[in-house]
């Protein structure tokens, strides 16, 4: 019997089939599975999946059905990758205004992650009450050639919400951010219905408290349905070569085409049309310090692997 997996806790999970709910548990076959072993958890939220149905109610899932795409990350130099979320739409990478503040590092491997499997990204800059001509000025001009839509909104005030509701329908979307951005204000804003709790940012250290313990699909229609994950302070990348993620920083793509070398890593090889607009100015200089640091990280995690 075929199901979508809408809730994971710990290592129980819960599964929709023809609109029924089933507790349900992985087989152990499916962890022994040597295609499994490079996850921490084989299966996840969004994930279609064959059931099989125990007397006591329960539901042993016997097969992880193929997706069309996942959302997942490292922790560390860890081996093993956490895969968050399967057969998305969109993400939101939420950031705000004020405090705490913006951190464009951080939005900048989320839309790798998102590149690496073709799935569009949301930049949503929640506190637009909050905002200041420079903080948005800077925004724009950090993400001016990156691709990526840029919403503005403010949960406690209404702004920008009603547009905002709309990019969001049809649509099964993952929202990603650490505590504190508004991450659960915005959904209860959108849908009152979700009746997501929301966290305040402790002032000592400038993060949220969480109030997401588990990854759980809330459905608002037939065909939207939200999945907020718990508060993410770090985002390893899935493994690759660092020769790769030039590719996933789409105001690169025209410029290395002139580069001398190929591949060019846009660090230290000479005649490199990428620093070359850098230092034009035609490229954010932010954006391409930000892509060094992932370049070298990418660069440690293979000199370093296990």
């Amino acid at each position: 019997m075929k199901g979508k997996i809408v809730k994971i806790y710990g290592r129980y999970y819960s599964v929709n089939s023809n609109d029924k709910i089933y507790p349900s548990f992985l087989k152990g076959s499916i962890r022994r599975d040597e295609r499994n072993k490079k996850y921490s958890d084989p299966a996840a939220v969004g994930d279609f999946v064959e059931i099989e149905l125990n007397a006591d109610g329960t539901a042993s899932i016997a097969e992880i059905l193929p997706r069309k795409n996942m959302f997942s990350r490292r922790d560390g130099t860890s081996p093993k990758e956490d895969v968050i979320a399967a057969n998305i739409d969109l993400i939101v990478a939420v950031q705000c205004f004020g405090f705490p503040a913006f951190n464009p590092r951080f939005v900048d491997r989320l839309a790798v992650r998102a590149m690496m499997d073709k799935i569009p990204l949301v930049l949503c800059m929640n506190k637009s009450d909050l905002s200041d001509n420079y903080t948005v000025k800077y925004v724009n001009d950090y993400y001016k050639k990156a691709d990526i839509q840029i919403v503005h909104v403010s949960a406690t005030k209404g702004k920008g919400m009603s547009k905002f509701k709309k990019l969001l329908k049809g649509k099964i979307t993952i929202f990603a951010g650490y505590s504190g951005v508004g991450k659960s204000s915005i959904l209860n804003a959108l849908f009152p219905e979700a009746e997501l709790r929301t966290s305040l940012v402790s002032e000592s250290t400038g993060k949220g408290r969480h109030t997401t313990t588990n990854v759980e699909m809330i459905f608002i229609d037939e065909n939207t349905a939200l999945i907020d994950t718990p508060g993410i302070r770090e985002f390893g990348l899935p493994e690759m070569e660092p020769e790769e993620l030039s590719k996933y920083f789409h105001e690169f793509e025209t410029e290395e085409r002139k580069c001398k070398f190929f591949p060019c890593t846009h660090d230290h090889e000479p005649n490199c049309e990428v620093k070359a607009r850098v230092d034009l100015g035609e490229i954010s200089e932010g954006r391409y310090i930000s892509y060094l640091n992932i370049l070298e990280s990418l660069r440690y995690n293979k000199d370093n692997k296990y």
